[in-house]
Protein backbone atom coordinates (compact mmCIF):
# COMPACT_ATOMS: atom_id res chain seq x y z
CA UNK A 1 0.00 0.00 0.00
CA UNK A 2 1.53 3.75 -0.89
CA UNK A 3 1.82 6.52 1.14
CA UNK A 4 -1.00 7.98 -0.11
CA UNK A 5 -3.37 5.01 -0.63
CA UNK A 6 -2.49 4.58 3.82
CA UNK A 7 -3.14 8.59 4.09
CA UNK A 8 -6.56 7.94 2.49
CA UNK A 9 -7.46 4.61 4.90
CA UNK A 10 -7.03 7.12 7.56
CA UNK A 11 -9.08 9.97 6.64
CA UNK A 12 -11.89 7.05 5.57
CA UNK A 13 -11.35 6.12 9.16
CA UNK A 14 -11.78 8.85 10.55
CA UNK A 15 -14.95 10.13 8.84
CA UNK A 16 -16.42 6.51 9.55
CA UNK A 17 -16.21 7.18 13.41
CA UNK A 18 -17.37 10.88 13.10
CA UNK A 19 -20.54 8.88 11.74
CA UNK A 20 -20.14 6.64 14.17
CA UNK A 21 -20.04 9.06 17.58
CA UNK A 22 -22.32 11.60 16.37
CA UNK A 23 -24.97 9.05 15.11
CA UNK A 24 -24.28 7.68 19.05
CA UNK A 25 -24.33 11.17 20.44
CA UNK A 26 -27.85 11.56 19.32
CA UNK A 27 -29.63 8.61 19.73
CA UNK A 28 -28.50 7.84 23.12
CA UNK A 29 -30.12 10.89 24.98
CA UNK A 30 -32.82 10.04 23.77
CA UNK A 31 -33.03 6.86 24.33
CA UNK A 32 -32.31 7.28 27.65
CA UNK A 33 -34.63 9.95 28.44
CA UNK A 34 -37.64 7.52 27.15
CA UNK A 35 -36.31 4.84 29.40
CA UNK A 36 -37.06 7.19 32.51
CA UNK A 37 -40.31 7.33 31.06
CA UNK A 38 -41.36 4.26 31.22
CA UNK A 39 -41.52 2.81 27.57
CA UNK A 40 -38.86 0.86 27.15
CA UNK A 41 -40.36 -1.13 24.03
CA UNK A 42 -39.60 2.37 22.41
CA UNK A 43 -35.83 2.39 23.27
CA UNK A 44 -35.65 -0.54 21.07
CA UNK A 45 -37.02 1.20 18.18
CA UNK A 46 -34.50 4.38 18.47
CA UNK A 47 -31.73 1.90 18.88
CA UNK A 48 -33.09 0.20 15.92
CA UNK A 49 -32.86 3.92 14.01
CA UNK A 50 -29.28 4.12 15.58
CA UNK A 51 -28.01 0.62 13.45
CA UNK A 52 -29.66 1.62 10.83
CA UNK A 53 -28.41 5.37 10.83
CA UNK A 54 -24.31 3.95 11.25
CA UNK A 55 -25.40 1.09 8.67
CA UNK A 56 -26.73 3.56 5.70
CA UNK A 57 -24.31 6.37 6.26
CA UNK A 58 -21.07 3.74 5.90
CA UNK A 59 -22.58 2.33 2.79
CA UNK A 60 -22.98 -1.39 4.29
CA UNK A 61 -24.86 -3.41 2.15
CA UNK A 62 -26.79 -6.29 4.30
CA UNK A 63 -28.36 -9.55 2.35
CA UNK A 64 -30.72 -10.91 4.68
CA UNK A 65 -31.87 -14.01 4.50
CA UNK A 66 -33.74 -16.45 6.59
CA UNK A 67 -36.58 -13.33 8.27
CA UNK A 68 -39.27 -15.79 7.18
CA UNK A 69 -38.19 -17.68 10.60
CA UNK A 70 -38.99 -15.02 13.13
CA UNK A 71 -42.38 -15.72 14.74
CA UNK A 72 -44.86 -12.40 15.57
CA UNK A 73 -44.93 -11.92 19.27
CA UNK A 74 -42.38 -14.59 20.02
CA UNK A 75 -38.54 -13.93 22.01
CA UNK A 76 -36.15 -15.80 21.51
CA UNK A 77 -32.45 -16.31 22.94
CA UNK A 78 -30.76 -14.90 19.86
CA UNK A 79 -27.50 -16.98 19.18
CA UNK A 80 -24.89 -15.41 16.70
CA UNK A 81 -21.33 -15.69 15.60
CA UNK A 82 -19.11 -12.41 16.59
CA UNK A 83 -17.00 -11.01 13.46
CA UNK A 84 -16.48 -7.52 14.81
CA UNK A 85 -18.07 -4.58 17.02
CA UNK A 86 -20.22 -4.10 13.82
CA UNK A 87 -22.58 -7.32 14.41
CA UNK A 88 -24.50 -5.29 16.70
CA UNK A 89 -25.44 -1.70 14.27
CA UNK A 90 -26.02 -4.80 11.58
CA UNK A 91 -28.45 -6.78 13.89
CA UNK A 92 -30.33 -3.64 14.81
CA UNK A 93 -30.85 -2.54 11.53
CA UNK A 94 -31.97 -6.19 10.44
CA UNK A 95 -34.35 -7.84 13.17
CA UNK A 96 -37.72 -6.50 13.95
CA UNK A 97 -37.38 -7.68 17.57
CA UNK A 98 -37.33 -6.03 20.66
CA UNK A 99 -33.69 -7.77 22.07
CA UNK A 100 -30.99 -7.01 24.72
CA UNK A 101 -27.49 -7.53 24.73
CA UNK A 102 -25.57 -9.63 27.13
CA UNK A 103 -21.99 -8.04 27.84
CA UNK A 104 -18.74 -8.34 29.52
CA UNK A 105 -19.19 -6.83 32.74
CA UNK A 106 -15.93 -4.87 31.86
CA UNK A 107 -18.19 -2.60 29.43
CA UNK A 108 -20.21 -1.49 31.96
CA UNK A 109 -17.69 0.33 33.74
CA UNK A 110 -16.44 3.13 31.26
CA UNK A 111 -18.38 6.32 31.91
CA UNK A 112 -21.17 7.20 30.32
CA UNK A 113 -21.34 4.51 28.54
CA UNK A 114 -21.69 1.06 30.91
CA UNK A 115 -24.70 3.38 32.82
CA UNK A 116 -26.53 4.20 29.26
CA UNK A 117 -26.66 0.45 28.43
CA UNK A 118 -27.62 -0.67 31.87
CA UNK A 119 -30.20 1.86 31.96
CA UNK A 120 -31.41 0.76 28.11
CA UNK A 121 -31.48 -2.90 29.84
CA UNK A 122 -28.62 -4.53 28.32
CA UNK A 123 -27.25 -7.11 30.70
CA UNK A 124 -23.32 -7.59 32.52
CA UNK A 125 -21.95 -10.63 32.59
CA UNK A 126 -19.27 -11.97 34.76
CA UNK A 127 -18.10 -15.19 33.49
CA UNK A 128 -15.03 -15.24 36.07
CA UNK A 129 -17.73 -14.83 39.00
CA UNK A 130 -19.90 -17.84 38.66
CA UNK A 131 -23.24 -16.86 41.14
CA UNK A 132 -23.13 -12.99 39.40
CA UNK A 133 -23.32 -15.17 35.70
CA UNK A 134 -25.95 -17.15 36.98
CA UNK A 135 -27.75 -14.43 38.50
CA UNK A 136 -27.34 -12.25 35.30
CA UNK A 137 -28.88 -15.28 32.99
CA UNK A 138 -32.04 -15.74 35.55
CA UNK A 139 -32.81 -12.08 34.98
CA UNK A 140 -32.18 -12.87 31.04
CA UNK A 141 -34.59 -15.69 31.25
CA UNK A 142 -37.47 -13.15 32.64
CA UNK A 143 -37.26 -11.04 30.11
CA UNK A 144 -37.47 -13.92 27.42
CA UNK A 145 -40.67 -14.83 29.79
CA UNK A 146 -41.89 -11.10 29.25
CA UNK A 147 -41.43 -10.76 25.53
CA UNK A 148 -37.92 -9.82 25.33
CA UNK A 149 -35.44 -11.34 22.74
CA UNK A 150 -31.89 -11.95 24.19
CA UNK A 151 -28.72 -11.68 22.35
CA UNK A 152 -25.67 -13.92 23.15
CA UNK A 153 -22.25 -14.26 21.44
CA UNK A 154 -21.42 -17.59 22.55
CA UNK A 155 -17.71 -17.28 21.01
CA UNK A 156 -16.95 -15.01 24.11
CA UNK A 157 -15.18 -12.71 22.21
CA UNK A 158 -14.69 -11.24 18.36
CA UNK A 159 -12.89 -13.38 15.80
CA UNK A 160 -9.41 -12.21 14.61
CA UNK A 161 -10.16 -13.74 10.85
CA UNK A 162 -14.08 -14.64 10.65
CA UNK A 163 -13.96 -17.90 11.01
CA UNK A 164 -16.04 -19.66 13.68
CA UNK A 165 -14.26 -19.71 17.22
CA UNK A 166 -15.51 -22.54 19.17
CA UNK A 167 -18.17 -21.97 21.99
CA UNK A 168 -17.76 -21.04 25.23
CA UNK A 169 -20.50 -23.63 26.57
CA UNK A 170 -20.81 -22.08 30.27
CA UNK A 171 -23.03 -19.13 29.92
CA UNK A 172 -24.82 -21.00 26.78
CA UNK A 173 -25.69 -23.91 29.14
CA UNK A 174 -27.10 -21.97 32.07
CA UNK A 175 -29.53 -20.61 29.12
CA UNK A 176 -30.46 -24.25 27.68
CA UNK A 177 -30.88 -25.32 31.33
CA UNK A 178 -33.87 -22.98 32.29
CA UNK A 179 -35.51 -24.72 29.35
CA UNK A 180 -38.43 -23.28 27.77
CA UNK A 181 -36.57 -21.47 25.57
CA UNK A 182 -36.60 -20.92 21.65
CA UNK A 183 -32.85 -20.14 20.49
CA UNK A 184 -32.83 -18.12 16.98
CA UNK A 185 -29.71 -18.96 15.83
CA UNK A 186 -27.77 -16.56 13.50
CA UNK A 187 -24.99 -15.95 11.44
CA UNK A 188 -22.98 -13.23 10.52
CA UNK A 189 -20.40 -12.70 7.39
CA UNK A 190 -18.68 -9.96 6.55
CA UNK A 191 -18.74 -7.76 9.42
CA UNK A 192 -14.61 -8.45 9.82
CA UNK A 193 -14.19 -6.74 6.69
CA UNK A 194 -15.01 -3.15 8.31
CA UNK A 195 -13.64 -3.25 11.50
CA UNK A 196 -11.14 -6.24 12.66
CA UNK A 197 -10.37 -7.01 16.00
CA UNK A 198 -7.52 -5.16 17.66
CA UNK A 199 -7.58 -2.15 15.03
CA UNK A 200 -9.06 1.11 14.24
CA UNK A 201 -9.37 1.41 10.93
CA UNK A 202 -12.88 1.19 9.49
CA UNK A 203 -14.41 0.01 5.92
CA UNK A 204 -17.13 1.10 5.05
CA UNK A 205 -18.85 0.21 1.75
CA UNK A 206 -19.21 -3.67 2.44
CA UNK A 207 -21.38 -6.30 1.71
CA UNK A 208 -22.73 -8.51 5.27
CA UNK A 209 -24.47 -11.57 4.90
CA UNK A 210 -27.01 -12.39 8.01
CA UNK A 211 -28.54 -15.45 8.20
CA UNK A 212 -31.36 -16.69 10.14
CA UNK A 213 -31.65 -20.08 11.16
CA UNK A 214 -34.31 -22.62 11.60
CA UNK A 215 -35.30 -21.75 15.42
CA UNK A 216 -34.64 -24.67 17.95
CA UNK A 217 -37.57 -25.14 21.06
CA UNK A 218 -35.57 -26.47 23.97
CA UNK A 219 -38.50 -27.58 26.06
CA UNK A 220 -38.08 -29.08 29.39
CA UNK A 221 -38.07 -32.87 27.65
CA UNK A 222 -35.09 -31.60 25.72
CA UNK A 223 -33.35 -29.13 27.95
CA UNK A 224 -30.91 -31.99 29.48
CA UNK A 225 -29.20 -32.44 26.23
CA UNK A 226 -27.27 -29.27 27.05
CA UNK A 227 -25.09 -31.03 29.81
CA UNK A 228 -24.85 -33.96 28.33
CA UNK A 229 -21.61 -35.64 27.59
CA UNK A 230 -21.56 -34.24 24.22
CA UNK A 231 -23.30 -31.27 24.76
CA UNK A 232 -25.73 -31.72 22.34
CA UNK A 233 -27.65 -28.82 21.66
CA UNK A 234 -24.57 -27.03 21.61
CA UNK A 235 -22.68 -28.61 19.27
CA UNK A 236 -25.94 -28.58 17.29
CA UNK A 237 -26.34 -25.01 16.89
CA UNK A 238 -22.77 -24.40 16.29
CA UNK A 239 -22.67 -26.60 13.69
CA UNK A 240 -25.39 -25.19 11.61
CA UNK A 241 -24.19 -22.07 12.25
CA UNK A 242 -20.69 -22.82 10.85
CA UNK A 243 -22.00 -24.75 7.82
CA UNK A 244 -23.89 -21.07 7.18
CA UNK A 245 -20.54 -19.55 7.41
CA UNK A 246 -18.98 -21.86 5.43
CA UNK A 247 -21.03 -22.64 2.41
CA UNK A 248 -22.68 -18.86 2.09
CA UNK A 249 -20.51 -16.60 -0.23
CA UNK A 250 -20.28 -12.83 0.11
Amino acid sequence: MSYAEKILDILISIKSWCIIILATIFFAPAAILISFLGNMERTQEIARLWGKTIVKFLGINISLNGLENIGDSKSYLIVSNHQSYFDIFVLLASLDLNFKFIAKASLFKIPFLGRSMKRLGYIPIDRENLRSALKSVKKSTEMLKNKTSILIFPEGTRSLDGKLLSFKKGGLNMFLKQGNITVLPVAIKGTVNILRKNSLAVHPGQKVELYILLPIEVTERNKGLASGKEDGLIKTIEEEISTALEFKQI
